[in-house]
């Protein structure tokens, strides 16, 4: 089941923004790219780090520790793309002045 959770009010994130959040536990950084917001896990799968500080170019985020770039819309590793994993990204929409995040709930059934 999806859950959509309001992180912000639009003003909030504006253009070339970004926050840090947490959402049903997870640690997540949003960015608006040319008006577009993204949501990927605010952890490096390389190391663990937080990406919270990296770089952003266009759909891109670099891991301030490493240098590994991952693009914002799959996560993917641009660098290793066969030996590292991507970082976790989730559905984000803007809902009556909302900035909102979508995170799958696991069934515990």
């Amino acid at each position: 089941m999806t859950n959509w959770t309001d992180i912000a009010n639009t003003g909030e994130l504006p253009e070339g923004g970004r926050l840090c959040t947490v959402v049903e536990g997870k640690a997540l950084v949003v960015l608006n790219v040319s008006g577009t917001p993204y949501a990927i896990a605010n952890q490096c799968p390389h190391a663990g780090r937080p990406l919270e500080d990296g770089e952003v170019r266009g759909l891109t985020i670099t891991c301030p520790f490493h240098g590994y770039a991952y693009n914002l819309r799959n996560g993917n590793n641009l660098d290793h793309p066969e030996f590292e994993p991507p970082v976790p990204t989730y559905p984000v929409r803007i809902e009556a002045g909302k900035v909102q995040v979508a995170i799958e709930k696991q069934d515990d059934n």
